[in-house]
């Protein structure tokens, strides 16, 4: 563990998991043993990251660009 809390996941879980950056985990512990699962990617971040970047092209509502 790294003095800021983090750690390593190694890479045959990641890839067992099938793990890319950006991915989120849930984490589990009982006793002494710890759980990850892969959770399905956040909707409503893809989301509005894409709508960010038609608002900020300005190609969602092109005649509001000079309100």
């Amino acid at each position: 563990m790294s003095s800021k809390n983090q750690i390593v996941v190694p890479k045959a879980a990641r890839e067992a998991l099938g793990l890319k950056p950006g991915d989120r985990l849930a984490v589990s512990v009982e006793g002494d043993t710890v759980t990850m699962e892969k959770l399905p990617p956040d909707l409503n971040d893809r989301l509005r990251g894409t709508l960010r970047d038609l608002v900020d092209s300005g190609d969602l509502w092109p005649e509001l660009e000079d309100v």
